[in-house]
């Protein structure tokens, strides 16, 4: 359990002011923790959270950013598939937790974010700086890229807007909903007593199923296919969920692939999983999906880019069921949509209930897969740090893996080395890839585990971490255990990547594709989370000293700490010529 401040005194139990029935409203719609950075836009709710609600159902956690205040939040969704509240103040702490908005928008996780407007009756304005603060559409800044959003006007509008939002933000497609709150109203004083909501009556609708028509013309398929291949996608983190998952692809004898963009779906060192999950498809994948006749996707991100790859890897002929409701999110604003799909079915309707309804025609069985799964072989490590090296020091220091949670992986995670086997195994990359979220998801994932006692590890690149590095300080003030494990190549290597495309379809000098990226001098990431209270392990440079490293970094993650372990791992396709990194 999280540490959480304890307000001086016995709460206010009266619901006296139009902040109070804002509070009150969180801890009805069960949301348990908010994190946030203050802001005198909402002070009024900050108030009322402290000395009404006691911290308590929600409790804040204090960020230093309202970035990571929403990617706290986003984490959190991530491992429990429940909403929690992130504050923002006024127009700029918005505009600041802009991208990772963006990001749980497009990771489909629910999230009830509060915001707050300087007085919309401008004679109650403090000068210059509520003035600033104040905004006519606010939500319009980020309207794009919410499922729901709502600015009320009275203490009772506050109660209507809050239940839509919480059955918005829990109705599959999920995605996040934005209340912004009026500082007059929020400082108001009640005329009148205002009721509060019978939530038993207010509840999220169930997601849509399947017809038995579309039921029956898919088993029809599953029955003529000779190679069946289910694309898993966007899954939720039920225990009941996943075993429906695996019961399907045993019972027809599919080939299975899942993709790291989402948490972990299925095992990954089942039979069936043919190939190590990826982020992007290449030739090698697109190749083996050819060799399919029927391809059923459920809820997969880029399924046009996977069947219809726009350069290289073979066609794909199969027949292709298309299960999703994303298209309900779809807008012009952004093409998070991807490449159009062809598919043979297109079904609206809950991935999990079409499986259910799958498994329940089809009755159990078990058919082996019909392709050998390819497996990597890993050799001797030559001296130099690698993933697998990291991954396999790991594992010496847990009694069962299975149990550790990874909140993230880095670039190179070697997952035969450390497979998925349950639902909380992985949690997913960041959806909108806004590189420095990953603390602060990680923060996130770690606090919903840290309520269920489970061990949580992130290993994260050095540029993602240091864009976003001080989202630790939330975890330390708080004392929500975590593990860190940097993979330090000491550059934003994979833009390195994408100037040595340039470079040579430009017949330029491969050698310069490391100017503007190498990270020199290094940041002391050890000493930078030490600053913050957490335990600073490294620079890691020599294999020789790594097992005590990540001994000592699990020992102090044991001890309800948090630690990171700096570890320089140089990419295996890095040459001592094409870089300015020589000397490191």
């Amino acid at each position: 359990m999280p540490l959480l401040d304890t307000p001086e005194g016995t709460p206010d139990d009266k619901i006296g002011w139009g902040s109070d029935v804002a509070a009150q409203m969180l801890r009805l719609s069960g949301v348990k923790y908010v994190s946030l950075n203050p802001g005198a836009s909402y002070r009024g709710l900050h108030d009322s959270i402290v000395n009404h609600l006691g911290n308590r159902d929600p409790g804040m956690l204090l960020c230093l950013h309202e970035d990571h205040a929403v990617g706290i939040a986003h984490g959190y969704a991530k491992a429990t598939d429940e909403p929690m509240g992130a504050i923002v103040h006024s127009n700029v702490g918005l505009m600041h937790g802009h991208m990772a908005i963006f990001n749980a928008y497009c990771d489909r996780v629910p999230m009830i974010i509060m915001g707050a407007t300087g007085p919309v009756d401008s004679h109650q304005r403090r000068p210059w700086i509520d003035w600033i603060h104040t905004s006519q559409d606010q939500a319009g800044i980020v309207r794009d890229i919410l499922k729901f959003d709502v600015q009320p006007s009275s203490p009772e509008a506050i109660v209507d807007g809050m239940l839509r939002a919480n059955i918005a933000t829990r109705t599959e497609p999920c995605a996040p909903v934005y209340i912004v709150l009026d500082a007059g109203l929020q400082e108001a004083s009640l005329e009148r007593d205002v009721k509060m909501p019978d939530m038993s009556r207010f509840k999220a609708p169930a997601s849509p199923r399947a017809s038995g028509e579309d039921i029956a013309a898919i088993v029809d398929m599953i029955k003529a296919a000779k190679r069946p291949m289910i694309l898993y996608g966007r899954g939720t983190r039920s225990q009941q969920d996943w075993d429906a998952r695996v019961q399907l692809a045993e019972t027809i004898g599919a080939c299975v692939m899942t993709d790291l963009k989402n948490g972990s779906v299925f095992p990954t060192d089942h039979p069936a999983h043919v190939i190590e999950p990826f982020n992007q498809p290449a030739k090698k994948e697109t190749d083996i999906t050819a060799e399919a006749d029927l391809i059923l996707a459920f809820e997969w991100i880029d399924l046009g880019g996977m069947v219809c790859p726009p350069k290289g890897g073979s066609n794909v002929n199969a027949k292709i069921v298309k299960v999703s409701m994303d298209h309900h999110l779809h807008n012009g604003a952004h093409t998070v949509y991807q490449l159009m799909s062809p598919a043979d079915l297109s079904i609206s309707a809950s991935s999990e209930s079409v499986i259910a309804d799958l498994n329940a025609a089809l009755g159990k069985g078990k058919k082996d897969p019909w392709r050998q799964a390819t497996r990597r072989t890993w050799g001797p490590n030559e001296g130099k740090i690698r993933m697998a090296d990291v991954a396999n020091e790991l594992r010496k220091n847990f009694a069962n893996p299975d149990d550790v949670s990874l909140a993230a992986v880095a670039r190179g995670w070697p997952c035969d080395l450390w497979p998925f086997r349950n639902p909380a195994a992985y949690m997913g990359k960041d959806g909108g890839g806004g590189i420095g979220s990953g603390p602060s998801i990680s923060v996130g994932v770690a606090l919903a585990n840290s309520d269920r006692g489970k061990e949580t590890v992130a290993v994260l690149g050095d540029g993602d971490f240091l864009m976003g590095g001080h989202a630790i300080f939330t975890a330390v003030k708080h004392q929500i255990p975590l593990l860190v494990v940097i993979n330090n190549n000491q550059s934003y290597f994979n833009d390195e990547l994408h100037q040595e495309t340039v470079a040579k379809r430009r017949n330029r000098p491969v050698g310069n594709r490391w100017i503007g990226q190498a990270i020199t001098p290094g940041v002391d990431i050890a000493k930078f989370v030490e600053s913050q209270g957490a335990v600073g392990i490294g620079p890691i440079k020599d294999i020789k000293d790594l097992p005590a490293a990540i001994k000592k970094g699990v020992e102090a993650m044991r001890a309800g700490k948090v630690a990171l372990v700096d570890v320089h791992i140089p990419p295996a396709d890095r040459g001592t010529s094409s870089t300015g990194l020589r000397n490191t």
